[in-house]
């Protein structure tokens, strides 16, 4: 048997990562929403909820999903979007302005999910959002005043994006490849919402709402992970990495 007389560093070490990733969720004040049954809230057989993983806030069903969510066990579990339906759940009212954000998301789709996430500021303002449309990730603001996008990646697969805004630029991250845009978006000093597979409460756009399955859901209401100098967001930054190198 072979003996190394050495400590080898956390990272050439695999297990742990739900425990690593759940410690730097905690210190970072993320919100974690898992496609899981025991936090899939129900009425009636209608979905009226999808609770953190942590029970500290529920995500409520956007304005027109009424009753159109559906969940598979799996595994693993989702949440399935359907091309054309509104399926979206929101958090309102996040914050009183967007100074700085980050969400994640682990999602499988055929290179059509369309919204993603978005945040925003309400129809008379702005909002940010992301976006999948044949098989490419996008990153943009309704007002048009920014776009940036990643390469394809293979259809079918499980998918994982990171987007982030720190009120001086937009930033996109996926599959080892980060992508940015130096901007101050317009029309984000005004109270949030954020929305996880809709862009709104809107009712109609239908040609925004495509086709996923929505396994995890990550938000960071005042950081902006991606760019970021403090310790504290690049270590939480690595837990996710490895969470998302060794279990997805």
């Amino acid at each position: 048997m072979l003996h190394i007389a050495t400590r080898l560093p956390q990272g050439a070490l695999i297990g742990g990562e739900e425990q690593a990733l759940e410690h730097q969720l905690t210190r970072t004040n993320a919100a974690r929403f898992i496609a899981r049954a025991a936090d899939i809230l129900t009425d009636g057989g209608r979905i009226v909820g999808w609770r953190e993983a942590r029970d500290a806030v529920v995500a409520d069903p956007s304005t027109p999903n009424t009753g159109n969510s559906r969940f598979e066990g799996g595994p693993p579990g989702a949440l399935v979007c359907e091309e054309g339906r509104n399926c979206g759940f929101t958090l309102p009212g996040f914050a009183p302005r967007v100074d700085a954000f980050t969400a994640a998301i682990i999602f499988q789709s055929e290179g059509q999910a369309r919204t993603l996430l978005s945040v925003s500021t309400g129809q008379a303002n702005n909002m940010i959002y992301l976006n999948e449309v044949d098989g490419q990730l996008l990153a943009q603001d309704r007002s048009g005043t920014v776009q940036i996008s990643l390469p394809k990646r293979p259809l079918g697969a499980v998918k994982t994006a990171i987007l982030g805004y720190d009120g001086r630029a937009l930033r996109l991250a996926s599959g080892g490849q980060t992508m940015s845009a130096m901007v101050r978006v317009p029309g984000m000093d005004h109270p949030a919402d954020f929305f996880i597979g809709c862009r709104s409460n809107r009712p109609g756009l239908q040609k925004t709402l495509g086709q996923s399955r929505l396994h995890e859901v990550l938000f960071w209401p005042d950081r902006a992970l991606l760019g970021s100098d403090l310790a504290e967001d690049r270590d939480m930054l690595a837990a996710l990495d490895r969470y998302l190198r060794w279990v997805w």
